[in-house]
């Protein structure tokens, strides 16, 4: 073959081969380049894409933050809420044990029907506080005895109270009138 076409035939068809090796591995370079470009969009856009997906996965992330800081501190406030309610439920049960003390003592301290208060003074009391605590427990007795249905014994009280209102004066003798109305009702004797 050799012969046949020469040295510069051969030359032409390496010139050839080597030309149309070029073109194609220049056509497969372009193409090569063309799908690295397309692959380099695709990643771009993929990129992106990612990016889209964290910066919403932040900012969910910092609403749901905010949401739990919102929340417990909703559960702070409800916290010192029931803390405060526990706290004035336990003020109300101590002021209504302490009711109920004072009301025990006083009726301990209220004077029956069958009692008589002789000592008008109490020691230690100034004179006008003994007085007023002893006209209360006669006039509690006189309520007792009429509670029990024994209105003579109610009368003696209500003697007795006339002859300290006014020993005392005004303006506790002012209510002599009343106690009187009261005698009248209950159709008291007059001394």
């Amino acid at each position: 073959m050799p012969e046949k076409y020469g040295f510069s035939g051969w030359v032409w068809i390496l010139a050839a081969v080597v030309v149309v090796g070029f073109v194609v591995l220049g056509s497969y370079l372009v193409q090569t380049q063309q799908r690295l470009k397309a692959v380099e969009i695709e990643l771009g856009r993929a990129k992106e894409d990612a990016k889209q997906v964290a910066d919403q996965a932040k900012a969910e992330a910092a609403e749901d933050e905010k949401q739990i800081v919102r929340l417990k501190e909703e559960a702070a406030l409800e916290r010192q809420a029931l803390q405060s309610q526990v706290e004035a439920t336990k003020q109300a049960k101590a002021a209504a044990a302490e009711r109920e003390k004072q009301i025990a003592k006083l009726r301990q301290g209220i004077a029956g029907c069958e009692e008589f208060f002789n000592e008008w003074e109490v020691r230690g009391a100034p004179a006008s506080i003994s007085a007023i605590a002893a006209l209360g427990r006669e006039a509690a007795a006189a309520k007792d005895c009429l509670d029990k249905g024994d209105v003579a014994t109610a009368c003696k009280h209500w003697q007795g109270l006339l002859v300290e209102i006014e020993k005392m004066g005004p303006p506790v003798s002012e209510s002599r009138g009343d106690i009187e109305e009261l005698m009248r009702q209950n159709r008291c004797a007059s001394n």
